[in-house]
């Protein structure tokens, strides 16, 4: 079988769009993962509405803005 000035052109460009597409995919997801990392820490004050970030695991965080106690995930809408 003889390859081609053609073939081996087609085959390079199919090759580097599927490494393309392939890079797209793995950025996405680990995108989607950070993202979803932040906003379990991400806290809206009920009261005084500031976003900040809780520190630890503690379901209840004070606002460092106004003092109100907070639980995590109070913001999110329900499903």
């Amino acid at each position: 079988m003889e390859l081609t000035l053609s073939d081996l052109v087609v085959a390079m460009v199919l090759g580097s769009m599927g490494l393309v597409v392939l890079f797209c995919a793995i950025s996405r997801s680990h995108r989607q993962q950070s993202c979803a990392s932040v906003s379990s820490r991400t806290v809206v004050c009920r009261l005084c509405l500031h976003a900040y970030q809780a520190q630890g695991r503690e379901a209840l965080s004070e606002c460092p803005q106004c003092g109100a106690r907070n639980e995590r995930g109070y913001h999110k809408a329900p499903r």
